[in-house]
């Protein structure tokens, strides 16, 4: 039996294309605890200015806030509290 070739034939049209690197962050891991999941910053020198607004009652609404740190900024495990400032460049 003869088979049309345009008519039962199937062409599949393969593309080669360079291979993508695709970033797959680890989470990060407290190395004397095992926490990873409750982490904290501490920033020193730190200038925070907040704006309200006065409400009819004389209670106050934030509506604005800014923060500027003009010091270091050292990274803490939540549960054992360990400076781990130097595992914070990895995120």
């Amino acid at each position: 039996m003869t088979k049309n070739a345009n008519a039962s034939e199937r062409r599949h049209r393969i593309v080669a294309r360079k291979p993508v690197t695709v970033m797959v962050r680890e989470k990060l891991v407290c190395p004397y605890c095992g926490n990873d999941e409750e982490f904290y910053e501490v920033a020193e020198n730190a200038y925070v200015v907040v704006h309200f607004l006065q409400n009819e009652d004389g209670t106050f609404v934030p509506v604005e806030e800014n923060m500027e740190v003009a010091g270091l900024v050292k990274f803490y495990c939540g549960r054992c509290q360990a400076d781990l400032s130097h595992l914070r460049d990895k995120f």
